[in-house]
């Protein structure tokens, strides 16, 4: 029982939650998809991009998650499934950028809808931080 009153309170501070996410998610990807690149020039800021991406949508899976576990609606459990597709589909890109080593981040139109779709989430992750 002590152990899930930790978890709700850790949960709670969304910060502390959005920092063990960020640590998390860049540790288990840094030896085996990151680092192999580091030096492939821009290749680099393209992985992430999609790092990120997948940061803010398990942060966001996870904040959903919690959300439902509060409310108990039907609502929360869809909001949870579709922030978790977003993050099956950001790994899956990541994953397939891995193949190809040569970018143009401003040029290309799928990499601005890359920087798009990364836009929309941090907008709904900066929506869940603010305090009106």
């Amino acid at each position: 029982m002590e152990n899930m009153f930790s978890y709700q309170k850790f949960a709670e501070s969304k910060p502390k939650l959005l920092i063990a996410v960020i640590l998390t998610t860049v540790g288990a990807l840094s030896v085996p998809v990151l680092m192999p690149h580091i030096y492939h020039g821009a290749h680099i800021w393209h992985l992430l991009l999609h790092t990120s991406g997948i940061i803010l949508s398990v942060f966001l899976a996870i904040l959903s998650v919690n959300a439902y576990y509060k409310m108990r609606t039907k609502k929360m459990i869809i909001t949870t499934i579709a922030f978790m597709v977003f993050t099956a589909a950001e790994i899956v890109q990541l994953l397939d950028a891995t193949k190809t080593h040569v970018y143009n981040i401003l040029e290309s139109p799928s990499e601005i809808a890359h920087l798009m779709m990364l836009a929309m989430i941090g907008l709904l992750a900066l929506a869940i931080f603010r305090r009106d």
